[in-house]
């Protein structure tokens, strides 16, 4: 493969111990970059190699939440792992000494009899050989601690950045499919699952520590978090307690009916068995940080949500008249979301546009993606010098990170751009 030395891939015990064929991203656990030269040059020109192949492979990797890698330059081998924003390597291990030798195989053993999620893979996100199409446990909306199983075989966005939120998104459906997915017999999605990966704040880092920890000094079979414990609290400021909001707010409002996503299910995503649940994290990846790496590792928590309804690209417009009924439609959602939601979305971008076609006829334009959006009725909401949106299409006073209170008006200007 272009770009890769070589790369490590889970293989059943009775496997031959030899080069496996047929190699690619898509089964890769950890990518390997090897160069010959020791110097320095050679080190970071490996480096540079093993960034652009795990780059590759959480683009073809639906359930990769993190990545291995290994750097071999002359006798010395680096560790390294890839989370969202942040990339580790370890000290260099000598394979000239007997104790990196030993290191190195402890680290393989380590990767052989470890559970998946070690190894970076989402067990909540499988792909069902039988049915040709992914199994996806999605949280449900109105049972907290279950799931509802989703079923895609389309994938509409890619991870396709090695920091960033990793969003992926898939058409997808809660019917079981009756035979395997083929050509012939295609998948019917009714709607678009979205799996990505949220900053927090450091408060609420401190808040999952803190409770981790009187969790895992009680007795057994708890999961976390705690059942008191509100964890709808801690939503309020995602996309996902944005759109439940504006839907509360919304809900009479005919005339913006599919002019927002609703929220079918949705929360964050939890892994382990049901005896032992832990909230998927930054901090379950990376384990336990100094003081110093923490305060330069943002925070992130895995998040996932089925959306209605479906929309395409705005980039599939079929006339001027069309266009012009679609950034209507947005317009009058936006002004009825700041007006009569407090929620100023402040990512306006062609992207963040699409096109619904419903089964009755017509069309109309649907603003997405909340990420970013705020509840400026909050305290200290509105005021925020820093750059946020998508860059060509950001007001000059976000541009500028100029300290003033984000408006309306910065929206505005960004459909102006437009």
């Amino acid at each position: 493969m272009a770009g890769i030395s070589a790369a490590l891939r889970c293989c059943p015990v009775a496997s031959p111990v030899e080069v496996q064929p047929g190699f690619s991203y898509n089964c890769a656990f950890a990518a390997v970059a090897v160069n010959r030269d020791s110097t320095a040059k050679g080190e970071g020109d490996a480096f540079a190699q093993l960034f652009g192949s795990s780059r590759s492979v959480y683009y073809c990797q639906p359930d990769r939440r993190f990545i291995w890698g290994l750097v071999c330059c002359g006798s010395k081998i680096n560790v390294c792992i890839f989370s969202n924003y942040r990339a580790f390597a370890s000290p260099a291990i000598d394979m000239t000494d007997k104790a990196g030798r030993s290191e190195l195989v402890r680290l393989l053993v380590g990767w052989s009899l470890c559970d998946n999620d070690r190894l970076g893979y989402d067990d909540t996100i499988v792909w069902d050989s039988d049915l040709q199409c992914y199994e996806i446990s999605v949280p449900c909306a109105n049972r907290s601690g279950e799931s509802v199983l989703y079923y895609a075989s389309t994938l509409i966005a890619h991870a396709g950045r090695l920091f960033e939120r990793h969003c992926r998104c898939f058409l997808a459906t809660s019917s079981r499919p009756g035979a395997p997915v083929t050509e012939d017999s295609p998948l019917v999605p009714d709607c678009v699952i979205k799996d990505t990966w949220m900053e927090r704040d450091r408060q609420l880092s401190e808040g999952v520590l803190d409770m981790e920890s009187n969790c895992s000094e009680g007795s057994g079979s708890s999961c976390w978090p705690p059942e008191e414990f509100d964890l709808g609290s801690l939503t309020e400021r995602s996309e996902i307690g944005i759109l439940r909001k504006i839907d509360a707010r919304l809900k009479c409002r005919a005339d913006l009916n599919g002019r927002y996503p609703r929220i079918l299910d949705g929360g964050w995503v939890f892994l382990g068995s049901d005896t032992q649940l832990v909230l998927d994290s930054t901090r379950l990846i990376l384990g336990d940080l100094d003081s110093a790496q923490q305060s330069r590792t943002p925070f992130c928590v895995h998040m996932r949500y089925a959306m209605t309804p479906i929309g395409e690209p705005l980039g599939n417009v079929r006339s001027v008249p069309e266009l012009i009924v679609i950034l209507h439609d947005v317009m009058r959602c936006h002004a009825a979301l700041y007006n009569e939601c407090r929620i100023l979305h402040r990512d306006i971008s062609d992207s963040n546009i699409l096109i619904v076609r419903p089964k009755s006829g017509g069309v109309h334009g649907m603003l997405i993606d909340y990420d970013y959006a705020i509840d400026v009725s909050a305290p200290r909401q509105l005021a925020r010098p820093e750059q946020i949106g998508t860059v060509p299409f950001i007001s000059i006073g976000n541009l500028e990170r100029l300290p003033i209170p984000r408006t309306q008006l910065d929206d505005w200007e960004s459909r102006i751009w437009k």
